[in-house]
Parts: structure tokens; sequence; C-alpha cells
């Protein structure tokens, strides 16, 4: 703001100087110069425009000038208001001290010192809006502020001086309750001591922290809070108090929560499948090679027992060569039991195909992966940032298959890109980008990251059980397990080096025919 926005009343009966001074005020000063010819009408103009400045002669005929400016300092004690005078009396002085007049101007007025003295009142006038004006943003900043946190603050001591109407409300406790108290109130015991000498410490730094907290309500219940503690500063650059932020986070935490123990669940049903994996190949492995010698053992087993029944029956040793090969044909067919028992344990049952939309499941699979992938990389879908809640049926590519199998599958894939994002430096430069595609007989997924590619080593047998290259030590039956699953769809998955990272590209065919495979190219 500048003068020119300002607005001036001036008061004055005598014509000529009020054309002079009005002439004078909308050259130099004031663009809005409001006019009146006595004090009755001043006032009236005042209650119409609310001036920023008056400037008003002493001596009018219905109200004079102080009159005028007692009634408007009634409503206004701080507009400044000048009084033109050619007195210099003691009654009028003390009324004028009286009634708060800001300042005098003595007939015949000198121009320059008019402009003076309202360019003094001008940057007054401009600085206390400017003031206002701030005053008012921040008001509007802490309002917002209140809205969307939970805001406390405290003395260098950790006691409590201030809390907004969102904190009670978090925690449970009045202000009157607050105020004063320690802010350990709120502490859960469950909350490790070192959580708080790593706060303390980084606050007293003069940095800020910020992390999670367990804390509890006054009725003993849990919450949880994410917050944000702020040092201020004074002019010395001295700490004066803390302020901290907090927002309640108690139904996400409870929702990742949730989100892990379901990829835990998920995670040991991923072993146990390839644990029933392996030994169905043993199994099938042991049908083989023993089935063979059983079933000749058997035969014979039982061609000696028939023998043997035909013996003579006064010979001795006939009953105990009997029950003796019984015992063992006992024996070859509970080895056999064994094996088949073994198979049939490995080959539980599955769930059954049908139609599902595989861009549902692939939310779905995201869905659980979040909380792991929001530490470690942006995440594209269709050209689109994936996020909390995107809908499910936004795309449709129907594919028969199994569903809670196919996002085993699709989990497993995005584990293994977050893996390899998570060892370049810059979260910003991370990027998994995952693509659908329709083809005339085939469904293709592409699951392309940045993360640095396959150790060209490991990429001829990335599917081999056991195989890994990951640091931390995974145990390589991830990829293994999903090959599987696809291979069970009627499906391909084929991983290679592309650019700068690694492509897995997923074939599921559109129709499940017997001896139908969906085709690579």
């Amino acid at each position: 703001m500048h003068s020119q926005e300002l607005s001036i009343l001036f008061v004055e009966d005598d014509e000529t100087i009020r054309v002079e001074i009005t002439n004078f005020l909308k050259k130099h000063s004031f663009q809005n110069v409001i006019v009146a010819q006595n004090g009755e009408d001043g006032l009236q103009k005042y209650n119409k425009h609310k001036p920023d400045i008056i400037l008003t002669d002493l001596r009018m005929p219905i109200m004079d000038g102080l009159e005028m400016s007692k009634e408007i300092k009634s409503i206004d004690a701080n507009i400044p208001i000048l009084l033109i005078t050619s007195l210099f009396e003691k009654e009028v002085t003390e009324a004028a001290v009286d009634i708060g007049i800001d300042g005098y101007l003595f007939k015949p007025i000198s121009l320059v010192r008019l402009e003076m003295i309202l360019d003094k009142y001008i940057s007054r006038i401009l600085l206390q809006k400017k003031f206002q004006n701030e005053h008012k943003l921040l008001e509007e900043y802490k309002g917002a502020i209140d809205v969307s946190a939970s805001v406390s603050k405290t003395d260098t001591q950790g006691i409590i001086t201030y809390v907004n109407d969102s904190f009670c409300k978090m925690s449970g406790y009045s202000k009157e309750e607050l105020i004063g108290k320690k802010h350990s109130l709120v502490k859960h015991p469950d909350t490790e001591s070192k959580t708080y000498l790593d706060m303390w410490k980084t606050i007293i730094n003069k940095k800020v922290w910020q992390g999670r907290m367990k804390n509890l309500k006054k009725n003993g219940e849990t919450y949880y809070e994410y917050s944000v503690i702020v040092p201020i500063l004074d002019e010395e650059n001295e700490i004066q108090e803390y302020i901290a932020l907090r927002q309640d986070i108690t139904d996400l935490y409870q929702q990742e929560q949730y989100l892990k123990n379901r990829i835990d669940e998920e995670v040991k049903k991923n072993l146990l499948e390839e644990k029933f994996s392996i030994i169905g190949r043993m199994a099938a492995g042991i049908t083989h090679e023993i089935n063979t010698p059983l079933t000749y053992i058997r035969g014979n087993l039982e061609l000696m027992i028939q023998d043997i029944k035909n013996l003579d029956d006064a010979i001795e040793q006939k009953d105990y060569l009997l029950e003796d090969s019984k015992i063992a044909l006992e024996g070859v067919n509970r080895i056999a039991s064994i094996v088949e028992s073994m198979r049939e344990m490995a080959s539980q049952t599955k769930e059954i195909s049908k139609p599902n939309n595989v861009y549902a499941s692939l939310i779905t699979a995201l869905t659980l992966s979040y909380n792991k992938a929001k530490q470690i990389s942006q995440i594209r879908i269709q050209n689109e940032p994936f996020f909390i809640g995107m809908d499910k049926e936004k795309f449709s590519f129907i594919v028969d298959f199994q569903k809670q199998r196919m996002e085993q599958v699709l989990i497993i894939i995005i584990n293994n890109a977050l893996d390899a994002l998570k060892h370049k430096d810059d979260f910003n430069s991370r990027l998994l980008d995952i693509t659908i595609e329709n083809r005339s007989e085939c469904i293709l997924l592409r699951f392309k990251d940045n993360g640095g590619g396959i150790n060209e080593d490991i990429l001829p047998k990335i599917f081999d059980p056991f195989q890994s290259s990951k640091e931390e030590g995974g145990m390589g039956i991830g990829l293994n397990v999903a090959k599987r699953i696809i291979d069970d769809h009627g499906g391909k998955i084929i991983p290679s080096n592309y650019e700068n990272g690694a492509l897995f590209e997923v074939y599921l065919p559109k129709i499940t025919q017997e001896n139908k495979k969906c085709s690579a190219e």
C-alpha cells in the first residue's frame, strides 16, 4: 500500500482555503480527498467513508472542529486528527489534548509544513496498516494450522504454555489440565527413553525434530502422533520456547500394522508353499525312483506268500514264513503309502481360476506393498502416480486366474524392484513404472525400474530356488514361486535388463485352453 491509496477527510468552512488545500492534497498526497464544509458535515462524511486521516479547521459554524473531533475519537481513538487554528489559547490546547488531537497547523497554512506533517502521519498509517495486514495473515495461518494440526508450546523445561483445541481433543485433556504441566503427562510407558533423549538432544541444539510418538489419552487409550518440534529463537539466538505441530496418525498406524501383518502372512504363505513345492519335487522323484522296485518287491512278496500257503502243513517253518512275509509286505505297502502321502500333501487344493481384473489385483498388490514402497520409490501405474485409494476399476483387463496367487506374484515382483531401487541415493530419481497392455491373445504387464538392473551372472538362473543377489541375504525363493504360479496359469514371466534398470514382463493368456500357451512375441 502507498499514500495514493489512503483517504483524507478535509473539513474547512472557508471556500478559498478549502479549494486551495484540496487541490494540494490531491496533487501531493491523496487521490481520495473527502471534503466537508463544517463539523456536522464532516462527522457525517466520516461515518460514511471512514477515512485514514482527518485535517480540520477549529472555528466553524454549526459544529466546530473540536466537537467533531471528540465525536470521531469516541468512535476510533487511533485515527490521526490534525487541527488547523489561528489561535493558541490555553483552553483550546487543553481541550485538544483531552480529546487526543494528534497535531496542529496554524493559519496562514504553510504548504511545506503541511506536506511534512502529512508525510509523517502517512508513513505511520502505512506502517500500521502493514502491521494489521501481517497480523491478520498470521491469524489466518494460525487458524489454518489449528484446523489441520494439534499445536502445543512449551518453555525450555518442557512445561506446557499453550495448547489448541485439536490437541485437547486428541489427548482428552482440557486446556486447564494441560497448561502448566510437563509434556510428559501424555507419555506412554512403552515409548523408549532413547526416543525422548534423541528428541531433546536435537531441539536443544536448535534443530527441528520430527518423528512418531506413542502417547496416552486421559482415559488411558493409546494414540499415535507424528510430531514436528521447532525451537523458537530470540534476537540473541537463544532458545525462547518450543512449538510442536502434531498429527493424529492412529488410524494410519493401525492400517500400516494391518498391511504389515498381511504382508507377513503372505511371506509365510510363500515360504510354506515353497516348502510344499520342494517336498512335492522330492516326492515326485522318490515316487519315480522307488515305485518300480517297490512294485517288483511287492509282487514277488505276494507270489512268495501264495507259494508258502501252498506248502504242506506238515512243514514246521510254514507258519513262521507266512507271518514274516506278510509283515514284510505290510512294510512295503507302508513305504508306498508314505510316498503317496508326501505327494498329496505337497499338492494342496488350489483356489479356482475365474475371470478377474488384472488391474484391480495390481492396485491391491501395490496397496499391500505401500508401507515399504512409500519410503523407497515413486510408483507409476498406467502413466499415473500410484496413491492409496485409486479406483480399482478404472481400467479393465480380464483374465482367468486365481486371484490370491496372482496377487502374490505381483507383490513378489514389486518387492524385488523396491529392494533394487533403495540402493539409489536420491529418492526423487527412483521410479517403478508399471504398465498393462491389451494384446490379441494376452494381457502383458511390464514392471520397469531404474534400480541398476540384474546381475548378469544371476539372470540366466534367476528363477532357480535359493538364487539371490540381494546384499541383505534374501532366500531367493520368491521369483521361483512367482514363475510356478504364472506357469500354472499358462503364462510366461520374462526378466531382462533395460536401460539403467530391470524389466519384468508377465504374459497372461486371455482364454485358458488345454495346451494353449501365451505367446511372448
